[in-house]
């Protein structure tokens, strides 16, 4: 009954045979193939060839006040090629979602295959490949993860130095990967709340600062107008206070 009103209904749109359902059958088909993917998925299409490769949220960025956009960016590593892509656009929802995890890694792909969604600190994907680094035993019968000389550099940038990455730390954050759980790192260190982060990208908690302080002015001021407002509003009613 409800289909047959449907076909009535459409039928001078699609003609009399409907000639345009197939066209629009297609239209949908490759819809669910593409259009609707995250920035990411659509990153992950692109390197879908590599043998490893990492997606970073860089950085991110709200504008406008009444109907704010809101912007990522990216930074791809693919072995030791890292570039960082321009602010791209993505919706509320998606932004929200992954508002934490500012400086994490959102997706990689290891040198065996397996693909990770689950966001962790950058540099965890590389623990426990031989070809970076290896363990090395310390002085408390525990093992700390060490870096080849030519990858040393990876430990500073993730500010490793202050208190090494232990098998134990590693043995933690493999659980939450296994659970499907962000990680972010042994003293929660890293994401956006994190102090390591907050150390590697001033630029954000500084826009973030003027916003808020932006924010507030235009508060301030809308109460003065109002509060201005309704004082202008009593003494032109000639209230008073005769003796």
């Amino acid at each position: 009954m409800y289909r047959s009103k449907f076909l009535v209904a459409f039928k001078p749109l699609f003609g009399g045979e409907f000639p345009l359902l197939p066209s629009l059958l297609v239209a949908l088909l490759f819809q669910g193939c593409g259009v609707g993917k995250s920035p990411v998925e659509k990153i992950q299409s692109e390197l879908k060839g590599k043998t490893e490769y990492s997606i970073i949220l860089n950085d991110m960025r709200e504008e406008g006040n009444f109907f704010p956009s809101y912007y990522h960016q990216y930074r791809v590593d693919v072995g030791e090629q890292k570039t960082v892509r321009p602010f791209a656009e993505v919706d509320k929802s998606y932004y929200k979602k992954n508002q934490p995890y500012l400086g994490m890694v959102l997706a990689a792909k290891n040198a065996d295959g397996t693909v990770s969604t689950t966001p962790f600190p950058n540099g965890y994907q590389y623990v426990g490949n031989s070809q970076y680094g290896r363990w090395r035993g310390d002085s408390s019968g525990g093992s700390m993860w060490e870096f080849y000389g030519k990858y040393m550099l990876m430990s500073q940038v993730m500010n490793w130095a202050g208190f090494g990455l232990s098998r134990n730390h590693y043995n933690n954050y493999a659980s939450y990967r296994g659970a499907g759980r962000p990680y972010f790192g042994p003293r929660r260190e890293y994401g956006t709340a994190g102090t390591v982060t907050q150390k590697q990208k001033p630029g954000f908690y500084q826009r973030k600062m003027a916003k808020k302080s932006r924010s507030q002015t235009r508060f301030q001021n809308k109460v003065r107008q109002r509060m201005g407002r309704s004082k202008n509003t009593f003494r032109s009613r000639g209230y008073g206070f005769g003796k």
